[in-house]
């Protein structure tokens, strides 16, 4: 499994409106072959936003990049955010608790 982290900075009184707008990025994302979940994190104190897919295979990741950079772009400049960074990363662990 493989993942992609993507940090963000909004402006603080758009963190609401992160949920909806990452969250329409993410529908267009799950429609990519491979996806196996998507994650958005928000911290309302200081604007910093998170979105971590996880994808069956590096190839499935690699095909999605063009796509997810867009989508990414988009995302952030609907809330007068930043794409801060985005990174690749091979799985290495996973370990679900019992609510999963």
């Amino acid at each position: 499994m493989f993942a992609r982290v993507s940090i963000y900075e909004v402006p603080t009184e758009q963190v609401d409106a992160a949920a909806e707008t990452f969250g329409q990025a993410i529908g267009q994302i799950r429609e990519m072959a491979g996806l196996a979940a998507a994650y958005l994190l928000v911290n309302a104190e200081n604007g910093r936003t998170l979105t971590m897919t996880l994808w069956d295979s590096r190839a499935a990741m690699e095909a999605s990049r063009v796509t997810a950079s867009r989508l990414r772009s988009e995302a952030a400049r609907g809330l007068d955010g930043d794409v801060l960074s985005t990174e690749e990363y091979e799985v290495a662990a996973r370990e679900l608790g019992d609510a999963a």
